[in-house]
């Protein structure tokens, strides 16, 4: 279904919407909807820094599945999720 239909089925159950009004709620049934279904898959990579636990990650990312460190020679060694309390404290 085309968005323009869309907007025409949607306007003869609700007239009092806009059409930006609806347009949002559509963009927000598809966000809802690839995260519940996890459909949209990605990868990302950034630099790490020595002794940094934690990094602020892109707000597209909705989960992270696994986790690989490339230490360059670009075979990326997968790195086990953690289960339980690090062993070493971040202090600050």
């Amino acid at each position: 279904m085309k968005l323009q239909e869309m907007l025409e089925l949607i306007k003869q159950h609700h007239p009092q919407m806009g059409n930006k009004e609806i347009v949002n709620e559509i963009n927000r049934a598809m966000d809802d909807f690839s995260q519940k279904t996890r459909i949209v898959k990605s990868s990302y990579s950034f630099d790490l820094v020595q002794d940094q636990r934690y990094y602020n990650l892109d707000d597209n990312i909705l989960e992270v599945m696994q986790v690989a460190f490339d230490s360059g020679d670009s075979k990326g060694k997968r790195i086990p999720r953690l289960v339980g309390t690090p062993e070493e404290r971040d202090i600050g």
